[in-house]
């Protein structure tokens, strides 16, 4: 598995990705993760509401606003992708997308208060959170992106 955020050039995470390609085997499968442009507004809400107004976050919320992604200082320097930007990006790859999904899911937002739940409730928001991982409306809920391919 890569994370690609930490990688800032896009030609730094293409580099990455065909490295990766070179070593894996014929019809291997290659994990590629992604920081979402949302997890920076879930980690906003969720730990530090007031940098909303921080002026030195105003060009990643303009990237939110304009639909973008980003590359800079946010609440951390990372790469984050807009959600829409993932396929295209991998498309590129001699590889079979098999998944593309959130990796939190829908539970990002809320993590504390469903992990706060007695088991059989988390249980239950865990198995909700699983059957919509995939669902490509849903993405901007989590903070990770995951691509799931077989190299062809």
């Amino acid at each position: 598995m890569g994370p690609l955020y930490h990688l800032l050039e896009e030609s730094d995470r293409i580099k990455a990705i065909n490295a990766s390609l070179r070593l894996l085997k014929p019809n291997g499968i290659i994990f590629v993760s992604f920081i979402n442009m949302f997890a920076g507004m879930i980690y906003a809400m969720k730990i530090d509401p007031p940098v909303i107004i921080d002026g030195n976050e105003s060009e990643f919320y303009k990237a939110v606003l304009e639909e973008r992604s980003f590359t800079g200082e946010a609440f951390t320097q990372a790469f984050f992708i807009h959600q829409r930007e993932v396929l295209p990006f991998m498309s590129q790859f001699p590889l079979e997308k098999l998944h593309y999904f959130g990796q939190e899911s829908i539970t990002s937002p809320c993590e504390s208060n469903i992990m706060s739940q007695p088991k059989e409730i988390v249980d239950a928001w865990l198995d909700m959170s699983e059957k919509l991982a995939e669902r490509e409306d849903l993405l901007s809920w989590s903070e990770h992106l995951m691509y799931v391919g077989r190299k062809l």
